[in-house]
């Protein structure tokens, strides 16, 4: 059984993180996986949404302790390691189509990072989330890029990593780590909500919206103001945006509109 299992249901790239036996811990195995299979889901036309799950009651217990003790000394193994990492967080926060993460159980230390990468995360009530790279003496310098100020206020980042403080999924609500809890019995109908009225939007609207909000992090507002008089004008000279709001005020629905009908369930079993 692979690390990270990746499958395609009705439109959704369904990345399955596959060894919740064992904590889903981020082994370099783990993250080439997990980061062939992002660039798929990526390059398949087919794909609308990108789901990221696991197979079972842990999601993510973070980077392999074990892979960076046996690499003390050989630093460039580490630094691999660590870019592979970073890339695939990358990926997902610039992936042009919108990455969902559905967290039904523990997330740790480099989970997090895995987490606040993703554009929509729903969680169960029993999830929970730390940052406890503290307690190793080390700091989640590669996940705070991902939360600090994107997901976290500042100082709630610093709490949170000094005390290395487990977090529960209605708590990780309310400091905006996740964005929806919902019981474990409507999980599965909820999670249908939200992915279908994602088939509802333009995908070219969904990469330009991921892309000029990334433009807009650490912005003054002058810049700010500039690069949405651009992508305005761009917009409104598109063709496709043209079509679709005739369309719209004709009472006809847009060609991107799709359904989503799943064959199989998206929250996988024995995951809850």
């Amino acid at each position: 059984m692979g690390p990270v299992r990746a499958d395609i249901d009705s439109g959704v790239a369904l990345i399955t993180l596959n060894r919740s036996d064992t904590g889903n811990t981020l082994t370099a195995e783990c993250l080439m996986a997990l980061g062939l299979a992002l660039d798929g889901a990526i390059r398949d036309d087919s794909v609308r949404v990108v789901l990221l799950r696991s197979n079972g009651p842990a999601f993510c217990a973070g980077m392999s302790l074990v892979d960076v003790g046996e690499a003390q000394g050989r630093h460039e193994d580490i630094g691999t390691a660590m870019s592979r990492y970073c890339d695939c967080l990358l990926t997902m926060y610039t992936c042009p189509k919108p990455v969902v993460c559905c967290v039904t159980g523990d997330v740790k230390a480099g989970g997090v990072g895995l987490v606040g990468a993703c554009d929509i995360v729903i969680a169960a009530p029993r999830a929970t989330f730390q940052l406890s790279e503290i307690f190793f003496g080390m700091v989640p310098a590669n996940v705070l890029p991902f939360i600090y100020s994107l997901r976290i206020a500042p100082q709630t980042s610093r709490y949170l990593v000094l005390t290395g403080k487990t977090l529960s999924a209605q708590e990780a609500l309310r400091i905006q780590l996740v964005n929806e809890v919902f019981p474990a019995e409507t999980l599965e109908q909820e999670l249908k909500t939200i992915i279908r009225a994602l088939f509802r939007a333009s995908p070219k609207a969904v990469a330009r919206a991921k892309h000029f909000t990334g433009l807009l992090q650490g912005e003054k507002m002058p810049q700010s103001i500039e690069h949405a008089k651009k992508l305005f004008l761009e917009m409104v000279r598109d063709p496709e945006t043209v079509h679709a709001i005739n369309g719209f005020n004709e009472g006809s629905s847009p060609p991107w509109f799709a359904r989503f009908s799943p064959q199989g369930t998206l929250i996988c079993k024995g995951a809850l």
